[in-house]
């Protein structure tokens, strides 16, 4: 039994990390080179990781661990961040894909930690069995990331680009978030074979992003 949940857990960190390695090491190569988004514009969109760190992490792990199943917690947001990963090809314009960007990081953020939290929940000696499970994020990313980069690293450089060669980037980089998509879409269905993992909510706790507003006041 113990071994079977660790090969769920082992699946579930492969796809956690499938979804980020598969569009991060060359979005700002799509997005200066292929859209023709400023370097600022870039910037902001990769900030868009920073910005749910901030919050998403705040108020997410809130939620798993206090009010929602951590698996169900998991299952939700993968959903919809899939659901706004395979809506990015679609976006040209700066506004709507950093914002359905920033959807997606909200949202997928959280479940970094969340991912943790139900490995060292069920893993019947977390200290000698975590690093198992978690190398295989490892190796998710690397699946991910190394083909991408092998095919496409350079083929947004060069030469400046005619519209049909512009249009022609535009599909074979679209494949990046395709495949984040799908992955995250494939994770959130995968949830429901998790170990059961309930919300540690206990009584007379206090909501913690309040509590700590009161104490930064």
């Amino acid at each position: 039994m113990n071994k079977a949940i660790r090969t769920r857990l082992s699946v579930m960190m492969f796809l956690e990390y499938v979804i980020w390695g598969s569009w991060l090491p060359l979005l700002t190569d799509y997005l200066t080179s292929v859209l023709k988004f400023t370097g600022l514009q870039a910037g902001w969109i990769q900030n868009t990781f920073a910005i749910a760190s901030l919050v998403g992490m705040f108020l997410g792990g809130q939620l798993a661990d206090r009010y929602l199943a951590q698996e169900k917690f998991l299952a939700l947001s993968h959903l919809v961040g899939g659901i706004s990963m395979l809506l990015l090809p679609m976006q040209t314009a700066f506004w709507p894909f950093f914002l359905i960007m920033l959807v997606h990081c909200l949202f997928y953020v959280p479940t970094l930690s969340v991912t943790n939290a139900i490995a060292f929940a069920n893993l019947r000696d977390s200290q000698r069995d975590f690093g198992y499970v978690r190398v295989w994020g490892t190796i998710g990313w690397i699946v991910a990331s190394w083909p991408f980069i092998f095919i496409l690293g350079e083929a947004a450089g060069g030469a400046a680009k005619t519209a049909e060669e512009l249009e022609g980037l535009r599909r074979a980089f679209s494949s990046l978030f395709t495949v984040a998509g799908g992955a995250s879409v494939v994770l959130a269905g995968f949830c429901f074979l998790l170990p059961h993992t309930p919300p540690a909510k206990g009584e007379g706790q206090e909501f913690a992003p309040l509590e700590a507003l009161k104490l930064l006041a």
